[in-house]
């Protein structure tokens, strides 16, 4: 699993400095959020970091180098949310495990869901955003694979290798937080996590153990 390009992130060295770092990564996910990838601008960013033009330049020298590391950001953030807290493990409690990862990384999604939005746009056209896309699926999927194998020795479902299963799975619930979460209005009616998150847990459940 080749990784993707790894931002370009600035080292600031003093308190201020570093205090600066996460005001603009912060108003980065906003503006790109409220704006979208294609039409966010450095200037919207400045005013939102309520800093100038220089300043901002100082951190980053363009807009790809600030969204690729929101992006790395918010992966890390997926990645660790969808462990859940530990209440279960997966060898005895599979369905429990499976709820809990999924109830993390919906809730997740849905907190960052304009970004995520900004994201999928931002994978249509950069190469460098698709590949980020590829990684974060590939992650998921390779670690329920080595869980499966470890845990209950499972390295088929249906006669069929169990990445196959997985690579579905993890593709049902990605374009569900799309569907339910990243595509509607802001002013739409949004499917509760919870009920977001029994939906697609079953699904992975009776899957995996019919």
């Amino acid at each position: 699993m080749e990784k993707p390009a790894e931002p370009n992130l600035p080292q600031p060295t003093t308190p201020k400095g570093r205090a600066t770092l996460a005001r603009i990564l912060e108003s980065g996910r906003e503006v790109f959020g409220d704006a979208g990838y294609v039409s966010m601008r450095m200037s919207d960013l400045a005013e939102k970091a309520d800093l100038s033009m220089g300043a901002l330049y100082r951190y980053f020298d363009n807009k790809d180098d600030v969204f690729l590391a929101i992006i790395h950001g918010i992966h890390g953030e997926l990645y660790a949310a969808s462990r859940g807290n530990g209440r279960y493990t997966f060898r005895t409690a599979p369905y429990e495990t499976i709820l809990e990862s999924n109830h993390g990384y919906l809730s997740h999604y849905l907190t960052h869901r304009k970004v995520m939005r900004a994201f999928i746009e931002a994978t249509m056209v950069d190469k460098r955003y698709n590949k980020m896309w590829w990684y974060m699926r590939e992650s998921h999927i390779v670690r329920v694979a080595a869980a499966l194998r470890r845990d209950h020795g499972i390295t088929e479902i249906s006669g069929r290798p169990v990445r196959t299963s997985l690579e579905a799975l993890a593709s049902m619930t990605e374009q569900s937080a799309y569907v339910w979460y990243a595509h509607p209005a802001d002013d739409e009616k949004l499917l509760p996590v919870d009920d977001a998150t029994q939906v697609v847990s079953q699904i992975w459940f009776r899957t995996i153990f019919p």
